[in-house]
């Protein structure tokens, strides 16, 4: 028996929203120096989040 591709796409879809919760449960003082702390463009669990949703839109498109 196999997985058909779909399931497959499923699988990676969410996995990715597995790593979006795990980058967030990051403290923000983990990934931003003290002296960036009130610029929340520096905050790389934003751009990490950004970066996995482009990621989950791609599979969903082609899925």
């Amino acid at each position: 028996m196999e997985l058909p591709v779909i399931w497959a796409n499923y699988i990676s879809i969410a996995l990715f929203l597995a790593l979006g919760v795990g980058v967030w449960s990051i403290p923000k003082s983990a990934v931003v120096p003290r002296e960036y702390e009130g610029q929340s463009w520096r905050d790389l669990r934003v751009w990490a989040t950004g970066l996995i949703i482009f990621q989950i839109v791609l599979y969903a498109y082609f899925t």
